[in-house]
């Protein structure tokens, strides 16, 4: 037994004693001390056997969720909403925009048609169309239109 332990076995009796003979004096009865000690050291004794036969709790259960599957849903709705902002500023276009559209639009073909952008570019530039790999790669001085990103937002739909 740790040290502490049985100080806390000896604070339990004495708190037993003490209440006993409280609960004796309120009553008008005059409880013996040596009553009041061995009721204190019964109450400290069970209270420290009650913890040693008690387990402890059982820790919460984790409950895992299964992540859905990422068919690119998620970041395309990531896209969309950066797209609205994208639309306004040509910078935050270029700066933001357009690196998350190439990601997505490079997951797309490689999951679902197994191109790579990259060591594949025609065969992309034939399945994105002219309008979307343009706004990938081509250097832009304007913002895209809203009718623009929605129609690249359709062709990634379509991948």
């Amino acid at each position: 037994m740790r040290v502490r332990e049985p100080v806390l076995v000896l604070l339990a009796a004495v708190a037993g004693g003490v209440a006993l003979w409280l609960t004796a004096y309120g009553l008008h009865y005059r409880a013996g001390v040596g009553l009041c000690a061995v009721v204190g050291i019964v109450a400290g004794l069970t209270w420290r056997l009650a913890r040693l036969v008690t387990p402890p709790p059982e820790p919460d259960p984790v409950v895992i969720r299964p992540e859905p599957p990422d068919d690119g849903l998620l970041r395309l709705s990531t896209l969309e909403s950066r797209l609205s902002w994208g639309a306004a500023d040509p910078h935050r276009f270029r700066e933001r925009v357009r690196p998350e559209l190439v990601a997505l639009a490079a997951d797309l073909l490689h999951i679902r048609r197994g191109v790579d952008l990259r060591s594949q570019p025609d065969e992309a530039r034939h399945i994105l169309g002219e309008p979307l790999w343009q706004l990938m790669t081509g250097s832009l001085d304007r913002s895209p239109s809203r009718a623009e990103l929605s129609r690249a937002v359709a062709v990634l739909e379509q991948i």
